[in-house]
């Protein structure tokens, strides 16, 4: 029992575990202090986000293993930001952000684009869109392909059966708004909920009319491999409409485990790091509390592990702090170079993503409306609390399509013209897998709808009129060529590494972009859309028509798509890889990565699904005894 491990001065933190409560550094500093001085851990998991929680969970099965999770956020329990779907990206700006933002893009007409992530228990899964969606099976057997034996479809399906309930539609739901899903796709144990809505707004429902009107294919199936065409998307909510995250669907219900230690608001500074007969071996990490005071974390001297689970730009941060990255990086800061290993914070990838703006006609509705209709709100407000009404919704329809779906035959001729230059960032087997899923079917779009106005600026627009509603479709090119990076330029933790996506190196991104969003106007002139939506478009407006326009409006209102990947490769070493295919660093003996920094391609999906994925993978690695 860990009880007779740590001693008597930890029990009073163990009894308030017990009773379903995380351990907050900034009122629990005294035990916590006491664990962390008497106590080497198996496993210190660095991150309680999507990936780490759900990690630390399945280590803990095993009674015998101590797992210490650090935190650098605090919970998430109770707070609306986090439990109401209806609320998903309020969080940004709020003390459970993290306030990221890209450098200035050379390529994009030098825009800084928000990149904002949770920093809270339950990380991106606390604070995201909700959405549940895969992407086909070629996209993650071209992972394997890459040199990462096991890495295919095979696995990260049944990872992500494991850790999703389907909650099937009720036949009123299915009635009202058409909610379809085969249940035999989706995992019905898992300890995340995913659900439909208890709402679809009307232009979630005239999407769905509107693309088989413009010849998509309707997706009776889009869970089991093959996610073209448009389809009802799933989302990470309870059958009653709250947010499931990996606090509330992974930890919460383990926490009495004597085993598990979760301390939030537990900023990690660094790792601790040797080098023993020619492999660098973490002792384990510094942990700065809420007081300012340094207090390490150990690990076991055999067999002890450091996991990072801080995601694609805390990852590598805390690598290259640490000295294992590259030394063109690390050696002008006077950072000793512990492993050379330049594919720290390379290959950083995002989606891409603009948005166009519709008005609906009179009398229809969107989230715009709660903020001038105070009646409106108040009745949302009381529903929410029943379980049902707008609040329960984040999104409900996806449209995924190939690149032959959008672009006609002498354009797609014009592509390939484009790809025969590979941009100097990408590698050469990376370039050629991306090229082969354009020809070859795999989707290259998406096309969702926000419900409300959006123009990407983050600021109130004065586009809008008052007391109006509006919708906004956002179109993402969903396999950007383009690679960026992220990398410290100063040995402060508190300072934010440079993030630079790089988003257009690649002249075919630009290109590209600009297609789907002259095509995204499509869906507004259907007979479909045109039922609830005024005959004109309210952003960016008519008079943008020319490929030149298009491409000149992408580069001045391009964001990211959240979905950030890449900076700590799952790769060969010579192929700039950063972790092996057991999640281990090269050049190192006891830490591993386990979250989506590891991606080395993105995926035609929302990324929720797979940071659960390789949180699952992850611990069948481990437990499994591979060295």
């Amino acid at each position: 029992m860990m009880l007779s491990i740590i001693g008597a001065t930890t029990l009073a933190l163990l009894a308030v575990r017990a009773s379903g409560t995380i351990v907050d550094l900034k009122t629990s500093s005294i035990s916590a202090k006491a664990i962390l001085q008497s106590t080497n851990f198996d496993y210190i998991v660095v991150g309680g986000g999507t990936s780490g929680l759900t990690v630390a969970r399945r280590l803990s099965e095993n009674p015998k293993k101590k797992i210490l999770v650090l935190e650098a956020g605090r919970s998430g329990a109770g707070d609306p930001l986090v439990t109401i779907p209806g609320n998903s990206f309020t969080f940004i700006n709020t003390d459970i952000d993290w306030f990221y933002v890209t450098a200035p893009q050379k390529h994009g007409s030098g825009r800084v684009c928000n990149l904002s992530s949770g920093k809270v228990l339950g990380g991106d899964s606390s604070v995201n869109g909700l959405v549940w969606v895969r992407g086909p099976k070629a996209e993650y057997d071209a992972i394997e392909s890459l040199g990462n034996p096991g890495w295919n479809w095979d696995v990260f399906y049944a990872a992500m059966r494991k850790a999703e309930s389907l909650n099937t539609p009720s036949p009123d739901l299915t009635r009202k708004f058409g909610f379809q899903v085969e249940p035999q796709s989706l995992g019905s144990t898992g300890p995340i909920d995913v659900s439909f809505p208890d709402f679809l707004p009307i232009g979630y429902q005239k999407l769905v009319e509107a693309s088989v009107e413009l010849g998509h294919s309707f997706n009776r199936d889009a869970y089991s491999g093959n996610n073209t065409g448009v389809f009802y998307s799933l989302s990470s909510e309870t059958a009653r409409g709250v947010r499931d995250t990996s606090e509330t669907g992974y930890l919460d219900p383990v926490m009495a485990r004597d085993n598990l230690i979760v301390l939030s608001n537990a900023f990690v500074i660094g790792l601790e790091v040797k080098n023993v007969r020619g492999q660098v071996v973490a002792s384990g990490v510094q942990v700065r509390f809420p007081d300012g005071s340094i207090h390490p974390g150990k690990v076991e001297p055999s067999g002890g592990e450091v996991i990072l689970s801080s995601g694609t730009i805390r990852t590598p941060q805390l690598l290259e702090l640490s000295g294992i990255g590259d030394p063109r990086v690390l050696t002008p800061l006077g950072i000793d170079v512990k492993v050379d290993l330049p594919g720290v914070g390379a290959n950083f990838e995002d989606h891409t993503i603009v948005t166009l703006v519709y008005q609906l006609k009179k009398p229809f509705l969107s989230f715009d409306a709660l903020g001038y209709n105070a009646t409106l709100n108040a009745e949302q407000k009381a529903l929410y609390k029943l379980g049902k009404g707008w609040l329960t919704f984040a999104q409900g329809v996806v449209n995924m399509e190939p690149a032959h779906v959008i672009l006609t035959p002498a354009e797609l001729g014009e592509a390939r013209q484009l790809l025969r230059v590979k941009p100097p960032t990408i590698s050469e087997d990376q370039f050629d897998v991306i090229k082969d899923q354009i020809f070859n079917g795999v989707p290259m779009v998406e096309y969702i709808l926000f419900n409300s106005f959006q123009d990407g600026s983050f600021t109130t627009s004065d586009l809008k009129e008052p007391n109006r509603s509006y919708v906004s479709i956002a179109i993402t090119h969903v396999h950007p060529l383009s690679r960026g990076h992220v990398h410290i330029n100063t040995t402060s933790i508190d300072d934010h590494p440079v993030l630079d996506p790089n988003f257009f190196e690649s002249e075919f991104d630009k290109w590209f972009l600009a297609k789907a969003s002259a095509y995204g106007r499509k869906f507004f002139e259907t007979d479909a859309m045109q039922e609830v939506f005024e005959h004109k478009e309210t952003f960016p407006g008519a008079n943008i028509t020319t490929q030149a326009q298009w491409e000149e409006f992408v580069m001045n209102n391009v964001n990211g798509g959240y979905h950030t990947v890449g900076t700590a490769s799952l790769l060969p070493r010579a192929k700039n890889g950063v972790v092996d295919s057991r999640l281990k660093v090269y050049g190192t003996a006891n830490i591993r990565v386990a979250d989506l920094s590891i991606m080395p391609l993105l995926l035609s999906a929302h990324t929720q699904p797979a940071a659960y994925a390789i949180g699952e993978i992850a611990a069948n690695i481990i437990k499994n005894g591979h060295p």
